[in-house]
């Protein structure tokens, strides 16, 4: 399994933002990213935090310090990344304290294809909230790597981690979103359809489920190939959300989220 271990007592981080109101659906989160990230996704905003180039060394007990401070203005601790469970035994340490010294409830955004990482967090930490983010339908290794940044062969195997973690996690939080990015000429409304059959086949467990089809926006992080793109438009993107709501149960949520609606519930 990759992972990327500091010392107990600290983090690989980008930054934090004290609140944060596009993290956790309905909720403000005191949200910190992580650097580092197994996946190179080529339209991806944070990519130079993924790829390593923006990183400070942290002492868990700042960061604690922080969100202590902010814990009256927020609903959740959120981290996100990079892929957060590269770091998974310091991150366990930093949500236990956190829990202890605040009480707030816990989230993390992971692309879910380190099930054995998840598994060690899950035991020994609730997790209130996972937004998990599928990339690409599960069926379609070759399309998974386009959209990941990853070599087919690689995509083969992180296909099936992925729906492992999608249902390990289902299984031990109370909220799971569920997210893809509909992303210009990489994926269609026609793939967020496959996605959505392959969650909905899933029977997943978690007692509240959402699964949110997302804009994509050519943000300053954006690497070059996908910065020059335009932004998707907001009506594909709420045809889209309309279209999957036919696939899922009427347990899950449908959501979709743009720049010029921010977060609007189909269902």
């Amino acid at each position: 399994m990759m992972h990327i271990q500091p010392s107990g007592s600290q983090l690989i981080i980008g930054g934090w933002k004290e609140t944060s109101l596009v993290d956790v659906l309905e909720s403000v989160s005191f949200t910190l990213w992580l650097s580092y990230c197994n996946f190179k996704c080529p339209w991806c905003s944070n990519s130079r935090l993924a790829r390593g180039y923006e990183k400070k060394v942290v002492p868990i007990g700042e960061i604690v310090s922080h969100v202590r401070e902010a814990r009256n203005f927020v609903d959740y601790f959120h981290v996100t990344g990079g892929e957060p469970t590269l770091q998974y035994r310091s991150l366990v340490t930093l949500y236990l304290k956190i829990k202890e010294e605040t009480g707030l409830k816990l989230s993390l955004d992971t692309n879910a294809s380190l099930p054995e990482a998840l598994q060690y967090i899950f035991s020994h930490v609730k997790i209130d909230h996972v937004a998990i983010d599928v990339k690409a339908p599960l069926s379609d290794a070759a399309l998974y790597a386009r959209v990941a940044g990853l070599q087919t062969k690689i995509a083969e195997k992180i296909v099936e981690r992925v729906r492992e973690g999608i249902m390990l996690t289902s299984q031990n939080t109370e909220f799971l979103e569920l997210r893809t990015l509909l992303v210009p000429d990489l994926l269609s409304p026609s793939d967020i359809e496959t996605i959505s059959r392959e969650l909905a086949n899933l029977d997943l467990k978690a007692p509240r489920i959402a699964y949110v089809v997302q804009q994509f926006i050519p943000y300053e992080g954006v690497p070059d190939e996908y910065r020059n793109k335009k932004k998707t438009p907001r009506e594909l993107v709420k045809q889209t959300a309309e279209r999957v709501a036919k696939v899922f149960p009427d347990n899950v949520e449908i959501w979709y989220r743009t720049i010029e609606d921010g977060n609007v519930r189909i269902r």
